[in-house]
């Protein structure tokens, strides 16, 4: 039902596992935690990361002997909390072979990406225009050999351009064995050689 109408839910429900189950009080409610593999985190990060709440679905109530709506919060397109009163009875009070879906209502949600702060931070010295021609909406952190890297820039092959705390480039390629690869000791001179153009960065990363 959702599947069809919301292909990325599928798509994400597939790249993941159910990690664990819990109860939330403010707002009461069901929480699902997710675990993901590393390159299924990234691609989630890169491609599915909208957020949003789903009204529309209701689902038969076993003591009122009537349909209740749901809603339903979906974090990086993931099913990640349903708000119901009395969430630890949840599996007695609904009977979940009888659910109804009506016009479905999504309200987009805006999260503060934590990442994305650590890297404008780190970022601080380039111009709103120069800002503008990075990913930043999508960045995530990335560990390797215990150093932690803020993606700057998707190139779209599975590789990042990335920001340390301290303001150095580097280019986070998988391929190679040295995964992080310094391309610039400070923002402004890695703005001496990207322009704006990936395809021209990434000739001149395989020059």
């Amino acid at each position: 039902m959702l599947l069809t109408e919301l292909p990325k839910v599928t798509d994400t429900l597939l790249l993941s596992n159910v990690l664990h189950i819990s109860f939330t009080s403010k707002p009461e409610g069901i929480y699902v935690a997710r675990s993901y593999s590393p390159d299924s985190f990234q691609l989630i990060n890169r491609k599915y990361n909208q957020h949003f709440n789903l009204s529309g679905i209701t689902v038969y109530h076993n003591k009122s002997k009537g349909y209740q709506p749901l809603k339903l919060f979906f974090q990086s397109n993931s099913l990640t909390n349903i708000i119901v009163d009395c969430p630890k009875s949840f599996h007695r009070d609904f009977d979940l072979n009888k659910i109804q879906k009506s016009s479905l209502i999504i309200e987009p949600v805006e999260i503060i990406n934590p990442d994305q702060k650590i890297a404008e931070k780190a970022l601080k010295s380039l111009s709103n225009e120069q800002l503008t021609l990075l990913d930043l909406d999508g960045t995530f952190e990335i560990e390797l050999g215990g150093k932690f890297y803020y993606t700057i820039l998707d190139m779209d092959d599975g590789n990042y351009i990335a920001v340390t705390r301290g303001g150095k480039i580097y280019w986070l390629n998988h391929d190679s064995d040295e995964r992080a690869q310094l391309l610039a000791k400070n923002p402004s001179d890695f703005f001496l050689v990207y322009k704006g153009d990936k395809a021209d960065l990434q000739n001149l990363l395989d020059g």
